[in-house]
């Protein structure tokens, strides 16, 4: 039951870095509300870097003292030989307080850099790329997949030991990834500050060089059952995939971001070379950095492009996604019922997106084993779905939004036996979302405004955030722009919300033990 808990939470995956616990389903963090409204957000002035051809020695003499086998301390450390008997505090160096400041800049290919500098020891870096499941084709399915498992091997620098030494020297092994969503691909590590000049250029060689070496294709291949078999023993992440799966039938966002075994025979380095011929143009990029000073990430970052000639920005094929509806179930381990119910929401940019976040706050979630602060325990879903049964496990509200569609709805785990009854109690509840209070809407407002803010404390929250956001809007905006605009939200556009949502088809999705979820028609007719 605990375990359904910490998954109700990471169902839904949305906006801004507040949101993102709380606004979007999907593989990998994702979207935010900030995009609410992209013409009252101002448009960020970034500064041109110039590629520049500089003497190697000098720029080798800024690098931070580092040995493949032996780190060394690029400070003489002012303590050594300190006694018990001599407290360190009594000459603490003065701090240098400067409050943060989110800074932009753009490389001559396109490339644009984004930071900000909290004076935190460890710097947050991601390097976002505009490509994802969704622009895979019949010829490459998985293909984003396998690109995201060769993530951090071999490339034209470095070998895979090699890579896999240095981010050991450097504590970053654990913090390194590359995962693949249905728009975008991610590339993130994490590192003492000091240290950023060594890592930026081993992240730029991923997407700038790699060798895909047909001896770690074929290691690499092999993790893909390991992933299809994570993804199954994961009921919440088997659900989001089942209901993009039924909600966008064949299309666009219903492909999955997972390689399955008819992928095999496309798993080989020329297809993965092709796709990133097709779709890693600088100018589909974003590097971000949390943690570091702009400067320098903008003049590493230039300095890893700039004898280099990257891939050249090529026009692509954008299919709309088509919101289809629909029903997909399929029997698991879990001995519970998984049950989300959606419909098509608003996509990325929409003004309508503020209202929508506001009705995923109000109807909020619920836990039967869990009820501290944040938990959502006078929510609607909590109030009139978890309290009201005791074989509810948990129950929580989902928005996801991308480019050009969308998915809200709620996503409940109950006992097998008893998964029609919470089917028909959360159709209820969500009917009633075309009727909301003042004072309900107030208190929704104030609660989504301190999660966003508390949120964009987590350095990790916010580098995904700033990267989604200028990756596909080219804008960013910060927690108080945001505040502004769900201040600015009546009842009567949280209510035309509402009813745009519920008058689209309805998607429903289950797994686990499936076999009292009611007939599609049945939930359909549960809404009229």
């Amino acid at each position: 039951q605990a375990k359904t808990l910490h998954h109700d939470t990471s169902f839904r995956l949305p906006f801004h870095s507040a949101m993102l616990s709380t606004l979007r389903i999907a593989r990998a963090p994702v979207r935010r509300f900030q995009a609410a409204a992209f013409s009252t957000l101002p448009a960020p002035t970034f500064s041109e870097v110039k590629f520049v051809k500089e003497d190697v020695e000098k720029v080798m003499m800024e690098l931070p003292d580092y040995n493949f086998y032996e780190m060394k301390e690029s400070v003489p450390n002012p303590y050594q030989g300190t006694t018990l008997d001599r407290s360190i505090l009594l000459d603490p160096p003065a701090p240098a307080l400067t409050a943060p400041k989110v800074e932009f800049s753009k490389l001559e290919n396109g490339l644009k850099v984004a930071s900000i500098d909290k004076q935190g020891l460890t710097a947050r870096l991601g390097l976002f790329v505009n490509a994802g499941s969704r622009f895979e084709t019949s010829a490459n399915f998985g293909v984003s997949h396998m690109v995201s498992l060769m993530g951090f091997k071999s490339t034209a620098h470095l070998s895979h030991l090699r890579t896999v030494k240095t981010l050991e020297q450097l504590g970053a092994d654990s913090s390194s990834a590359c995962t693949a969503g249905r728009e975008e691909i991610v590339y993130t590590v994490d590192v003492q500050r000091e240290y950023v000049p060594l890592v930026v250029p081993l992240m730029v060689g991923n997407v700038l060089f790699p060798r895909l070496l047909p001896w770690e294709v074929k290691g690499a291949s092999g993790e893909v059952d390991g992933a299809k078999q994570a993804l199954e023993a994961n009921p919440d992440d088997m659900v989001s995939e089942l209901l993009h799966k039924a909600a966008y039938c064949n299309n666009t966002l219903g492909l999955s971001p997972y390689a399955s075994a008819r992928s095999m025979p496309y798993f080989a380095p020329e297809t993965m070379r092709g796709f990133l011929l097709d779709h890693f143009a600088p100018e589909r990029m974003v590097l971000v950095g949390v943690n570091v000073a702009h400067s320098e990430l903008s003049k590493w970052a230039m300095r890893a492009f700039a004898d280099y000639n990257a891939i050249p920005m090529k026009k692509r094929e954008e299919a709309k996604a088509a919101y289809t509806g629909g029903d997909l179930r399929m029997e698991g381990s879990s001995p519970f019922c998984h049950l989300a119910l959606g419909f098509e929401s608003v996509p990325w940019g929409q003004k309508e997106l503020a209202p929508v976040a506001l009705l995923q706050t109000i109807l909020g979630g619920g836990s039967a084993v869990y009820s501290g602060i944040g938990s959502g325990v006078t929510s609607r879903l909590s109030t009139q779905v978890v309290k009201q049964s005791p074989f509810v496990e948990s129950c929580s509200a989902f928005n996801t939004s991308y480019t050009d569609s969308g998915l809200f709805g709620v996503y409940g785990v109950s006992q097998a036996d008893k998964a029609g009854d919470m089917a028909k109690a959360v159709a209820k509840t969500m009917a009633g979302l075309t009727s909301v209070s003042k004072d309900e809407l107030t208190k929704a407002k104030a609660m989504l405004k301190g999660k966003m803010f508390r949120q964009a404390d987590n350095d990790v929250e916010l580098m995904k955030d700033m990267g989604q956001q200028l990756l596909l809007s080219g804008r960013y905006g910060s927690p108080a722009d945001f505040a502004k605009i769900i201040d600015g939200v009546t009842e009567s556009d949280v209510s035309a919300a509402a009813k745009k949502i519920l008058s689209s088809k309805l998607t429903l999705a289950a797994y686990g033990d499936t076999h009292s979820v009611p007939h599609y028609a049945a939930m359909e007719a549960a809404f009229k």
